[in-house]
């Protein structure tokens, strides 16, 4: 019997180009199914341990590599293992999975794209706030929804400057930078004016080898710890591990809803296999603390990129969503983001969160001419008698009118943009030149390959020169505007000091005060003020009592 060998199709190795034998080894990428020989092979596939897959390097190149330290780890039903600890290694690497960059569009989302809105915190190393603030409130600026905490590293500035950086609807925390230190140093936290917290100081430290600023917050009767941490490259790697473990232990000790969140740029890589990785493993394992980013998050010309920041959490059942913003960056470093639910599910069902959200009135234009249309319709519909009824009717009548025109919700606001958290030097000119640099940044980013990790250097020159020119563009737009201000301040000396103090940072803080009084955070100011004058009214009394019992001691 004839064999029809046209029929017979054999694979081509892609490298060799020779045909693949049926007895002959062979690898196949478990992406885009390429196919090669074993020996071929070796040289244009990569293994890749944490998925116990093979890649060909076209595909290894455009993949997002991400930390997973459990993948391979599954349960076995016959092992003798706990089948708890295997839940909590699931619950780990689901979190980690789901880390995926996010743009503006998914984070102006109602309540970030949730079924709630979450505590939204977000983390970034600015590499110097003298030169990028501006930049960073102006790509905030383009987010409807506001994080309730930003914390940032490389600060480079004391805690005496912190009111020249003042973002709005924010009270700000600093640590100053490390004595004699220019660059590389310096932390500072931006606590949403709804939140109330205090700096923990024996967590706070500053020196050549660990930076951290750690504060105790509450929010809803919720109370929990944040921190941000930076350590310094040129530092001492074994007493910055020292050190974190001890800060890691007293937070793991600490009994406030085991709700503790440490951020901050760690400079050390997770995508390493190597000593100093596996020691900071051990350090935040160790403690119960659990990383939140798996995405590489510090991509620099020449350098491979790399995962040292995080935000580590000590209950990843809290955390529902977490990722890199890829439209907000102002330096090498991408900022992280992280999604905590802090509210005790518990009582959720007892609290109604639609009545505790604020709600304002905007009394512009438009609404006083529909509340005008609206009032006069009512007042021709409704005949309103002359007597008290007729008044009270009238009254609710009004009532009703300016809230169904004037009344608006928090969340309405915060997408307006006359309420934009921006300078007012940073026009619509110049968030539109800072859009372009981003596109000629991922531009250059999509021309680097594995091979050529430098990119086309044309278009890296490109970008270079642009940002260079935007940043003076910002700077003299500053200038600029505040000039004009002391143009037309001219002649009231009053109006010219407030100026002077508004660019020195002499600004009168709008953070309400708390204090701890029998256990429970006080707020209300007639209460705090009531409570401090029965201390004093008490001192004498007991500084008595305590003499008269040293008088009758035998």
């Amino acid at each position: 019997m004839a064999t029809n060998h046209e029929t017979i199709k054999r694979e081509l190795c892609e490298s060799c180009c020779k045909q693949i034998l049926i007895h002959q080894k062979f690898l196949v990428c478990s992406r885009c199914n390429k196919i090669s020989h074993h020996k071929c092979g070796k040289h244009h596939f990569v293994y890749d341990q944490t998925i116990d897959q093979w890649s060909c390097n076209d595909c290894q190149a455009g993949r997002l590599v991400k930390y997973s330290p459990f993948n391979s780890i599954s349960y076995n039903k016959y092992s003798p293992e706990d089948p708890e600890a295997f839940a909590e290694i699931e619950k780990i690497k689901i979190c980690l999975n789901n880390c995926k960059l996010m743009s503006n569009k998914l984070i102006n989302s109602q309540n970030f794209g949730f079924d709630r809105k979450p505590l939204a915190i977000f983390s970034n190393n600015i590499d110097g706030m003298s030169q990028n603030f501006d930049t960073l409130l102006a790509k905030l600026s383009l987010l409807h929804n506001q994080f309730d905490i930003l914390a940032i590293t490389e600060t480079n500035i004391n805690e005496t400057h912190k009111n020249l950086y003042a973002i709005p609807g924010y009270a700000s925390t600093f640590s100053s930078k490390y004595p004699n230190k220019h660059k590389g140093s310096g932390l500072g936290i931006y606590l949403n004016e709804s939140f109330t917290g205090n700096v923990i100081n024996e967590l706070t430290i500053i020196s050549p080898d660990i930076e951290t600023l750690f504060m105790d917050i509450s929010y809803q009767g919720q109370n929990f710890n944040f921190g941000v941490v930076y350590r310094p490259p040129s530092g001492n790697l074994k007493h910055f591990n020292q050190q974190i473990e001890k800060v890691l232990n007293v937070l793991s000790n600490k009994e406030i809803n085991n709700h503790s969140i440490v951020c901050g740029d760690f400079n050390i890589n997770l995508f390493k296999n190597d000593l100093n990785k596996s020691k900071f493993e051990n350090i935040f394992f160790g403690n119960c603390f659990l990383p939140t980013i798996s995405l590489p998050t510090h991509e620099k010309p020449g350098c491979d990129t790399s995962c040292i920041d995080n935000i580590l959490v000590s209950d990843v059942n809290n955390v529902v969503g977490s990722g890199l913003l890829t439209d907000i960056k102002v330096s090498h470093h991408y900022p992280t983001v992280c999604f905590y639910d802090i509210i005790d599910t518990n009582n959720e069902g007892n609290e109604d969160t639609t009545d505790s959200q604020p709600f304002y009135y905007d009394y512009c234009e438009t609404h006083v001419l529909e509340f005008n249309s609206k009032l006069s319709q009512k007042i021709c519909v409704d005949n309103f008698s002359s007597d008290e009824t007729g008044f009270a009717q009238f009254l609710e009548c009004i009532t009703n009118t300016m809230d169904e025109c004037f009344k608006v919700s928090s969340t309405a606001v915060k997408a307006s943009k006359r309420n934009r958290i921006e300078n007012p030097w940073i026009t619509n000119g110049l968030i539109k030149s800072i859009n372009f640099k981003n596109f000629l940044y991922e531009k250059w980013k999509k021309s680097k390959t594995k091979t050529d990790t430098l990119g086309d250097p044309e278009i890296y020159e490109k970008y270079k020169n642009y940002r260079k020119r935007l940043r003076t563009l910002i700077i003299s737009a500053k200038n600029m505007f505040y000039s004009k201000k002391f143009d037309n301040c001219k002649g009231n000396s009053k109006k010219t000091w407030e100026l002077i103090n508004q660019l020195r940072g002499k600004i009168i803080s709008k953070s309400k005060s708390s204090f701890l009084v029998n256990g429970n955070l006080i707020k209300d100011r007639r209460v705090i003020a009531n409570e401090f004058n029965k201390y004093f009214v008490s001192v004498a009394q007991i500084l008595n009592d305590e003499a008269f019992r040293s008088e009758n001691l035998p």
